[in-house]
């Protein structure tokens, strides 16, 4: 099962590939699909530094915990 970064690339191409299909049909403007692309890129990125951040702060407690014993 796909977790982490490569759930993260695999969200970001099918929104990819959504937008340009949208945008061909004639469903939504180019302009907008692309700006929309652009903010759940952003959204996503933000998501991964959270981890990253949650992560980083997990394993310095262990460190900690583990010098004090």
């Amino acid at each position: 099962m796909l977790t982490g970064w490569k759930l993260s690339v695999l969200g970001i191409i099918i929104v990819g590939i959504t937008g340009v299909i949208a945008s061909i049909a004639g469903l939504m403007e180019p302009g907008r699909a692309a700006s929309l692309f652009v903010l759940f890129v952003m959204f996503v990125g933000a998501l991964e530094l959270m981890e990253r951040i949650k992560k980083r702060r997990i394993t310095k407690s262990r460190t900690k915990s583990s010098k004090r014993n």
